[in-house]
């Protein structure tokens, strides 16, 4: 084969297989995707060279690049025998998140539709949230909705993930008071980093001797007084690894967050400045 592929050698296997992996879940078809991967890497090429690359049978290179050509993922050259270009890797980036970006616009304009214009009364409700992502999301989430005030309990570093110092850091450009609690110093030099003007606190001090168990808490915020969301860690089958669950309200009448309110407050109240607002 005449093209150089010395970009990818046989070391690469796993990039190849994330990055086909990754193109899928953008909605290509396997074959779509390992035709894109093969096309990228050998930049252009007929279906023959292209089959050899993707270890994909040549009828279906032809149908798969196509598909490609009319997302605007590949080029074609209607020559004999019939050749095919890759876009330069930020372009074919760009076409994927511009064709994403209008199905989301669509979504938005789409979903709003769907309530009853006479919603039905709720009632106070507690949520559950189960995994370190989506828990770590709710926390900058509810970050996100505090308008005066935030207090923060966080004892796992692996939940201060960049989208909550970023909520942290826009709830303090609104004006927001923000105080937090930590005993690990990692974390109380990374909020008072993100955050100069928090107050930030160290507390749970038995933690560093006692490390949380599976079932304790691992994060508490609360939001304004109303809303609330606790953290703690659950046992997985995999030895030594946990994950978080939460259960959390955006509702003040649920009877957690009066539970919570005195108890989160005496826990930042009984713990030691580490950094204040200058």
């Amino acid at each position: 084969m005449s093209h150089d592929e010395s970009a990818v050698g046989p070391d690469d296997d796993d990039l190849v297989a994330e990055t086909a992996s990754l193109l899928e879940t953008f909605g290509l078809t396997s074959y779509e995707a390992k035709c894109f991967v093969a096309l990228t890497r050998i930049g252009h090429g007929t279906a023959r060279e292209i089959a050899e690359v993707a270890d994909v049978p040549r009828p279906r290179v032809y149908d798969s690049v196509e598909s490609l050509a009319d997302r605007g993922l590949a080029d074609v050259q209607d020559a004999q025998p019939r050749r095919f270009r890759a876009p330069e890797p930020r372009d074919a980036v760009e076409t994927v998140r511009r064709e994403y970006g209008e199905r989301l616009d669509r979504l938005e304009g789409l979903l709003p539709r769907l309530q009853s214009p006479e919603p039905r009364e709720e009632r106070a409700g507690v949520w559950v949230v189960e995994g370190d992502d989506a828990v770590s999301d709710r926390l900058a989430a509810l970050a996100d909705d505090a308008g005066d005030e935030l207090l923060v309990v966080l004892a796992v570093e692996s939940l201060l993930t960049d989208e909550v110092r970023d909520a942290l850091a826009a709830a303090d450009e609104r004006g927001v008071e923000i105080t937090v609690a930590s005993p690990s110093p990692a974390i109380r030099e990374a909020v008072a980093e993100t955050v100069p003007a928090a107050s930030v606190v160290e507390t749970w001090t038995w933690w560093e001797s006692h490390p949380i168990r599976a079932g304790e808490i691992s994060a508490i915020l609360m939001a304004d007084g109303r809303e609330l969301i606790v953290s703690s860690d659950l046992e997985t089958d995999l030895p030594g690894i946990d994950r978080h669950s939460a259960v959390w309200t955006d509702d003040e009448r649920a009877p957690l967050v009066g539970l919570m309110r005195p108890l989160l407050a005496e826990a930042i109240r009984s713990g030691s400045p580490a950094h204040g607002p200058a």
